[in-house]
């Protein structure tokens, strides 16, 4: 996969998320305005898919293709009350800072063994130690009609206004503590 550092420049001039998949990993890293920050060097040949985003805007990378939520936002519509969500990532009790090339990382520990580094130092000691990951869906109404269960399609024909709403796409928003308060860049 090829990184259109322009894109990004572009796209966040000071600081953003990275979040990285690759064939074997998942890593959280940080966009300084000029190079990504992650505990471990990511390689760009063995990358899946690269999420650069901030609680405004986010770029998506896959394959040769980039996607950006700015033009998403153009084409659907979009419902805030449905849109916004936060889901538990992590919730393990231990955790302990970590330095490696004069940047701060936060390791947490699971209790089978595994561990994830997080950029920067988290504060726990104003809620739980859960941390989350916000999503925002791009929701649009779609007119086709919704068939009820062990109907066939053409019941659904003659209804007016049995459309559904459907998720189009989402993008990540950023990471929050368990009250919700996010975590700053």
């Amino acid at each position: 996969m090829k990184i259109d550092y322009a894109s990004v420049r572009h796209a966040f001039p000071s600081k953003a998320w990275a979040y990285a998949e690759s064939y074997d990993a998942v890593k959280i890293g940080k966009w300084n305005g000029t190079e990504f920050m992650f505990y471990d060097d990511i390689n760009e040949d063995f990358l899946l898919t690269l999420r650069v985003f901030d609680n405004k805007r986010e770029l998506k990378f896959s394959g040769d293709k980039c996607r950006d939520t700015n033009d998403i936002s153009k084409q659907n519509v979009f419902i805030p009350e449905l849109a916004h969500a936060q889901y538990y990532m992590y919730g393990e009790k231990q955790f302990k800072p970590v330095v490696k090339n004069g940047q701060g990382y936060t390791e947490f520990l699971e209790a089978r063994g595994g561990s994830m580094f997080f950029p920067g130092s988290l504060d726990f000691s104003t809620s739980e130690f859960k941390l989350k990951l916000g999503i925002r869906n791009f929701v649009r109404y779609n007119p086709v009609p919704v068939c009820p269960k062990d109907e066939n399609y053409a019941y659904g024909l003659n209804k007016s206004g049995t459309g559904a709403l459907e998720v189009v796409d989402y993008a990540y928003t950023g990471f929050y503590y368990e009250d919700g308060k996010a975590v700053l860049l």
